[in-house]
């Protein structure tokens, strides 16, 4: 679904319908978001812009969302990574179809949405068409990569112009040389903590031509060659050891592994620019910012995310939830966190506040606008099951392979079968 060209269309087929926009009614508005991702600092500047609401911060916690949806008394608003979770909470009925807020919205204006929002769109069958569900506080193209430059010279790698992909196989070879092990124990890793999610795989194989989920987005399949290629690299780098792994977790995430010096490379999009000046401002003149992998020779950079805010269709207070939306996502709150290097704005008219008041911002930002030449969604939330159900399977089938039990053939068989079940036992659940 190449989001340059999606485009909205017919109204969604959620329960909730199209909802009539309400006022904002005061009082306390609930807000799932990731324990410390929003600072008290901007939650104090939505309450002074919205004197009438105040903002109750919970964890997202999928056990307890579920919970709280059956019970009838939803948070306010969700923060998911909309690639992942649309198609399954508007054909559930779960959320509310945001048509109508959009329509009147003073903030967000159609023509100045980025593309990357469609992902927050569903048909009924199709992601990136028809009503809007939710929107984006913020994204990346989250496959792009980051070395330490003293690291990979140091290597004997050959410097990388970064706006040129690298392969997949030429950055096992680079990782190899980095990775500094000694006594059994590696001290330093040359690549990125390698998870097996269902976002990373489809994206590798979409490089290489191919595609993991159906049409009709009700059965996965991880057997053809492509996808074959991509679970070789991931079971070869878990092997080698050149990376945390699903049978050697890491501690923490790329970060903080890569700041305390133990981990050469990170996985991460743009937004890294700000967590880097904000967390490790050392590390500013020896990082490089990169072109996405390529695993075949088609070049696509996607977002596994698009990560905002969804509105519970039994939400009591819509309007107040829609507040924050305008606020966070295109208002106040979104420019003080794009104005940082926090990630890439949902609005075409804030793309001016990217940062570029050193040479490091400005190479961030110079990568980023090449990349945006290939951006990608590449298809793999379905309305049947979660994407964290489906990656609880995969972390569940990659071990055997990895410790070498398992052939990479009869993992792709097993992967299939799996990931297949789940699907099936979600359709059935749906009366399909």
């Amino acid at each position: 679904m190449p989001l340059l060209s999606a485009c909205g269309g017919t109204v969604g087929t959620g329960s909730s319908g199209t909802a009539k926009v309400q006022d904002i009614k005061p009082g306390t508005l609930t807000v799932m978001s990731p324990t410390g991702e929003i600072g008290s600092d901007l939650v104090k500047s939505f309450e002074t812009a919205y004197p009438q609401l105040k903002v109750n911060l919970i964890n997202v916690d999928q056990t307890r969302l579920n919970a709280m949806l059956a019970a009838g008394n939803p948070p306010d608003l969700v923060e998911q990574p909309g690639t992942d979770v649309t198609p399954y909470i508007a054909s559930q009925g779960i959320a509310l179809n945001l048509d109508a807020y959009f329509e009147q919205s003073s903030v967000f204006k159609e023509s100045d949405i980025m593309p990357v929002n469609d992902v927050w769109k569903w048909d009924g069958s199709k992601q990136g068409s028809g009503s809007r569900y939710g929107i984006a506080k913020d994204w990346s193209q989250d496959a792009m990569w980051w070395y330490d430059t003293q690291l990979w010279s140091a290597a004997g790698n050959a410097a990388r112009k970064p706006t040129e992909p690298i392969t997949y196989d030429e950055l096992l070879d680079a990782a190899k040389a980095m990775t500094k092990t000694s006594g059994g124990k590696t001290s330093m890793y040359g690549l990125w903590y390698v998870t097996p999610d269902i976002d990373r795989i489809a994206a590798m194989v979409a490089t290489a031509g191919g595609r993991i989920i159906s049409e009709d987005l009700s059965t996965v399949d991880f057997t053809s060659p492509e996808a074959i290629k991509a679970l070789t690299w991931i079971v070869e780098a878990g092997k080698a050891g050149v990376g945390y792994s699903v049978t050697n977790p890491s501690p923490d995430w790329d970060g903080p592994e890569m700041f305390a010096g133990k981990q050469a490379t990170a996985c991460q999009g743009y937004w890294y620019t700000g967590f880097t000046e904000s967390t490790a401002p050392a590390f500013e003149s020896k990082l490089q910012f990169n072109a996405a992998p390529l695993l075949g020779s088609t070049r696509i950079s996607p977002s596994f995310g698009a990560v905002g805010f969804w509105v519970p269709a039994k939400a009591k207070n819509p309007g107040g939830s829609f507040a924050w939306l305008e606020w966070f996502c295109g208002g106040a709150g979104a420019k003080q966190r794009i104005s940082k290097g926090d990630g890439l704005p949902s609005l075409k008219s804030m793309v001016s506040l990217l940062p570029q008041r050193n040479d490091f911002e400005r190479a961030c930002v110079a990568t980023q606008n090449n990349e945006l030449d290939y951006i990608d969604v590449v298809q793999v939330a379905s309305p049947y099951a979660l994407n964290t159900a489906i990656n609880t399977t995969l972390a569940k089938d990659f071990p055997a392979a990895i410790t070498g039990s398992m052939s990479v053939a009869k993992l792709a068989d097993t992967l299939t079968t799996d990931v297949n079940a789940v699907l099936a036992a979600g359709k059935k659940a749906l009366g399909k």
